[in-house]
């Protein structure tokens, strides 16, 4: 089933992203396809699999292979400036250890937006990683997307540097209804009544981001555009606009290395999804 007439938006949130993997698990086991998906840091990793229509392998990535000593520590982070191993993550997974379907990426039905901040202007940039010329594009859109301030290094495109997509637009809803998409399905990675508080540390982001005043910027207040997304999706979510999906029982963090509760968390999403499927089926066709 190609849904043509509603986005599908993914939040980010790091290892919260296997709750998402679930939802996306289950709809690719239902052939629930929507033929255009936009998504931030983790919530974009899970949407190219969803796009390259490879079931289960975003399940591997977050409950499997976070085992490996290269996924993330304090190690990489010394030896390269990214807590996150990025070339492992970036280079060798899709590349070596478990491949992505680069050729189904680039031809399916699903279109993909990735979002990424511009580190100089602070501007958000959208890209559309299925018209990259080159792997190599393709691969830096996703790892700009997932680059986090302070703990990841600057990505280079052409002849900008970005980071975390989720500084400047979180939850990209308004680009979905920008793109002329009148209803959309969201998957959260909070609880319901979550609310993000102001960053702390504005020396240290000053220290270390000094080359990016207007990163800074976005970043001090990434709280309050969070806060007034969450509430235009709740506004939207009663007005029949917007299908939400959101974790309950929350109990892990961006950096969990738990296998045992990024199983859970993912088994939630899975089941969740079977649990609302009716519901969102007959939403989607009123």
């Amino acid at each position: 089933m190609l849904i043509e007439n509603c986005a599908l938006v993914l939040e980010g949130g790091g290892m919260r992203g296997a709750f998402t993997a679930g939802i996306i698990d289950y709809f690719l086991s239902n052939n629930i396809y929507f033929n255009y998906t936009i998504g931030v840091s983790a919530g974009a990793n899970n949407g190219a699999n969803y796009t390259s229509r490879q079931r289960l392998r975003n399940k591997k990535i977050f409950t499997e292979l976070v085992t490996d000593e290269r996924y993330m520590g304090f190690k990489n982070l010394i030896k390269d400036g990214n807590y996150f191993g990025m070339d492992f993550l970036f280079h060798e997974l899709p590349h070596e250890i478990l491949p992505f379907d680069y050729d189904n990426f680039k031809k399916s039905t699903t279109k993909l937006t990735v979002a990424a901040t511009d580190c100089q202007s602070g501007e958000i940039k959208y890209f559309s990683p299925q018209s990259g010329s080159n792997l190599d594009i393709i691969d830096k859109t996703f790892k700009a997307s997932s680059s986090l301030p302070l703990v990841s290094s600057p990505v280079q495109i052409g002849d900008r540097l970005y980071l975390d997509g989720g500084i400047k637009d979180p939850i990209p809803v308004k680009k979905a209804f920008s793109d002329g998409f009148e209803k959309a399905v969201v998957i959260l990675t909070r609880e319901r009544d979550y609310q993000k508080e102001k960053v702390k540390g504005k020396f240290l982001l000053n220290l270390f981001l000094r080359n990016y005043p207007n990163l800074v910027d976005d970043i001090l207040h990434r709280h309050q555009v969070y806060n007034n997304t969450l509430e235009l999706i709740e506004a939207q979510e009663a007005a029949g606009k917007i299908f939400v999906f959101r974790p309950v029982n929350l109990e892990i963090d961006r950096f969990s290395k738990d296998v045992k509760q990024l199983e859970r968390l993912y088994n939630s999403g899975l089941k969740i999804a079977e649990n609302q499927a009716a519901d969102l089926l007959n939403w989607l066709h009123n």
